[in-house]
């Protein structure tokens, strides 16, 4: 064996016989072969296993393992079958048949002694059960903070073992499936709890955690956007290999599929063919797994203007981390990723007052806190001055050396010299090279990075035609599909999680002092102006009251729908990126509902005090008294107003065009409230579903309108005239709480609307 190479073993696992070791150091071999003859130097028992299947040879450091030629079931590695590959700690070898039962199969794993993996091990005894978790107590402790303090156990009943999940935040996965309550073990069954894996025989567990790095394979990727004959492909049949510990830059022109490659490696965007592998396990189908150890900052900041960095930091925390996080686990974890950063000393500074760099540095935070191995940022460099940039740089080089995977896109190529890959993508999605600064330029023949632009934009099927001819691909057929089964959401309580989001909600809100100002004073103003036009015969008169009452509910409508139409259009990108670490949408779109839902009532308050003290109030009452009624009519008018804000808020994604869209959904309520037109036929059956007209009814109700005097001018002279009563202003308890019914219904429908239309949201935005 060469020199130089880390001290390493081999774990094998052979059919139903014990796991056992071989040290890699004492074979005395450069060149190692296995199968089931009594003259290979491994010899397998398990009669999956050919006479003489495959050689393990060094080369260059890396033991590249090969597949005999003629063996019957070949070699998986990490999932795909292989003829050859690089067989590195962390990766994993079967031999098995799907037409056979995986325990009478191989399974082989590499540890090494001082280096990224080493695999521990621990005995299995009659009648005890495993703990396993992130509590020192643990029999297996897995000291990772997304890990729970007691995640799972494993216990034998009736002779059998089964593997319980401890009701844990971030779940469990055997054998790449989702487990929910518990599950029988059978031999060699391999457990992924976050970045630890776990490999179970009734006799000894193996484990291991990840804590320097995560390597990612991506074979084939195919990525298309539009249909017929407006598809183009944005990421053309992309192949990489991405070790541990590597700072990563994709390069190219606009267009050229930078970020739909990171978005697909990162697991934000499914391809339409190939397969993304995190240290071997396969990203779409275990993204739940995988999601709390892979962080990602988009090109805009995931940041909120109006908190302090600690507030900010303390929020995401709660929402990212186990529940059975303690206080002061969180700030300890908070103190480190800010020591990261080099955001010390910041802590109370409120956002928006932070440079471009340090918000930059602050959503990088933000996912530092669930401590990622493997780090995906867009654009970080977007905006920054070229110091700024460079001290930027430094700090993802210093993290990348200390144990973080850090993948970027850039447009810039002023520091890539820190970077050990850069990834080079060509118009039409083609990867055309992938190398270091010094490779890609022998290879682009040129010294100028700024040059290679202008070659991959224009010949990218040219340059990826002879990057694919330096490289050797593995000739490999994929066992999954790429699509996967549906994702299992993360277990934070949906309860807890509106707690934590409508405490930070609230807090934003009563930090931005000015809107919050504005905001409130809108209702009394609208009451004041209201009562400009009142002349007097209020309560008494029926076209009077009428109009009036009409000017109060296009004032309820107006309030609760401008309070929310930007509520979540604003925040898409940060919502974005917390559903894809486990948010629930109802908690959020529920917190939206309860804080703006104060709001409103705060502001029905306002309005109806100052009508009240300018205008009036009627003096019968039905269930409770008129102004408390008033008070109820005017807050679900509001309220109901506000849903349909959020949904609409929830459908557009640019702020600016969502407050365009508020007049659009005024005039409807104008034209089909009842007060100006006369409705009937078609226009009768719309206004069933115009909340200002069931608030008309409703404060038509609480008036009494049919029980006012009507009056019109007969000879220059106000004469009252008798009328019929109106079905639309019933003076029943009964009509006034359908009325009231009817505009919490619509309210309870925009929500769940809203929840339906934010699903999309791990699409391409």
């Amino acid at each position: 064996m060469e020199t130089g190479i880390p001290s390493r073993k081999l774990i094998v696992f052979d059919g139903e016989a014990p796991p056992r070791e071989v040290d890699l150091d004492q074979t005395g071999k450069k060149k190692i072969s296995f199968g089931r003859s009594d003259s290979c130097d491994l010899v397998l028992n398990s009669k999956l296993v050919s006479r003489y299947h495959g050689t393990m040879e060094w080369e260059n450091g890396k033991l590249l393992v090969k597949d005999a030629p003629d063996s019957r079931n070949g070699i998986i590695w990490n999932g795909i079958m292989v003829k050859q590959c690089f067989f590195e700690p962390g990766d994993m070898i079967r031999i098995d048949s799907e037409a056979e039962n995986i325990i009478q199969g191989v399974l082989i794993l590499m540890s090494e002694s001082n280096g990224n993996v080493l695999w521990k091990s621990t005995k299995i005894k009659n009648g005890e059960d495993i703990r396993i978790g992130r509590g020192k107590e643990c029999d297996i402790c897995l000291n990772h903070i997304t890990v729970s303090m007691h995640h799972a156990r494993i216990c034998m009943e009736e002779g059998k073992f089964y593997l319980y999940d401890n009701k844990s935040t971030n779940g469990i996965y055997v054998n790449g499936e989702k487990i929910s309550g518990k599950v029988r073990l059978h031999e060699k069954d391999v457990i992924t709890i976050t970045n630890s894996k776990l490999i179970f025989t009734s006799k000894v567990i193996y484990y291991h955690t990840f804590i320097r790095g995560i390597g990612i394979e991506a074979r084939h990727i195919i990525r298309k956007v539009g249909r017929g004959k407006k598809q183009k492909t944005i990421c053309n049949d992309v192949s990489l290999s991405l070790r541990p510990c590597e700072l990563i830059a994709i390069i190219g022109g606009s267009g050229a599929g930078k970020t739909t490659l990171m978005e697909t490696i990162s697991g934000y965007a499914k391809p339409e063919a190939g397969q993304v592998l995190v240290n071997g396990g396969d990203l779409y189908k275990m993204y739940h797994a995988f999601k709390n150890i892979i962080g990602y900052v988009p090109q805009k900041d995931i940041v909120y203007d109006n908190l302090t960095l600690q507030s900010l930091l303390e929020y995401a925390a709660r929402l990212r981390l186990p529940d059975d996080t303690s206080p002061t686990e969180r700030l300890r974890r908070i103190k480190t990723v800010l020591e990261a950063v080099g955001l010390t000393g910041h802590e109370e500074t409120v956002i928006g007052r932070l440079s471009g760099g340090q918000k930059k540095r602050a959503s990088i935070a933000i996912e530092l806190l669930s401590d990622p191995e493997l780090l995906f940022l867009d654009e970080p460099a977007s905006g920054l001055d070229p110091g700024t940039e460079r001290s930027l740089m430094k700090t993802l080089r210093n993290m990348a050396d200390r144990g973080k995977t850090i993948i970027l896109v850039t447009h810039s190529t002023l520091n890539l010299q820190m970077c050990d890959k850069i990834i080079f993508m060509g118009r039409g999605g083609n990867l055309c090279y992938c190398g270091n600064e010094k490779q890609a330029e022998k290879f682009f023949q040129t010294d100028n990075l700024v040059d290679i632009y202008e070659l991959i934009d224009t010949q990218s099927e040219k340059w990826k035609k002879q990057y694919q001819k330096t490289v050797t691909l593995e000739e490999i057929r994929e066992r999954a599909d790429v699509s996967g089964k549906k994702k299992g959401k993360s277990k934070h309580g949906r309860i807890r999680q509106t707690g934590i989001l409508c405490s930070r909600y609230l807090k934003i809100l009563l930090n931005d002092r000015k809107r919050l100002a504005m905001v409130l004073l809108q209702a009394p103003l609208l009451a004041f102006l209201i009562s400009l036009v009142a002349d007097g015969d209020q309560f008494e008169t029926y076209s009077a009251t009428k109009s009036l009452l009409f000017a109060l509910s296009c004032a309820a409508f107006w309030i609760g729908i401008l309070n929310a139409i930007q509520e979540v259009c604003k925040e898409r990108h940060i919502l974005k990126r917390e559903y894809m670490t486990g948010l629930h949408l109802s908690s959020y779109i529920l917190s939206k509902f309860l804080i703006l839902g104060g709001l409103c009532a705060v502001q029905s308050l306002l309005l109806l005090g100052v009508f009240g003290i300018l205008v009036g109030m009627p003096q019968e009452k039905l269930l409770l008294e008129p102004w408390l009624e008033f008070f109820v009519t005017t807050f679900v008018t509001s309220l109901s107003a506000m849903a349909m804000g959020i949904f609409v808020s929830s459908i557009v994604k640019n702020p600016d065009r969502a407050t365009t869209v508020a007049p659009i959904l005024l005039l409807p309520q104008i034209l089909f409230s009842g007060l100006l037109f006369e409705l009937g036929g078609a226009t009768s059956y719309i206004s069933w579903f115009v909340t200002c007209r069931w608030s008309m009814e409703g404060y038509g109700t609480t008036a009494n309108l049919n029980g006012l005097k009507r009056m019109v001018e007969l000879n220059g002279k106000m004469t009252e005239i008798a009328h019929e009563a109106e079905d639309y202003f019933e003076f029943t308890r009964e009509h006034l709480l359908q009325d009231w019914g009817i505009m919490l219904g619509f309210a309870a429908v925009f929500a769940v609307l809203s929840v339906l239309m934010l699903r999309s949201i791990r699409k391409k935005q």
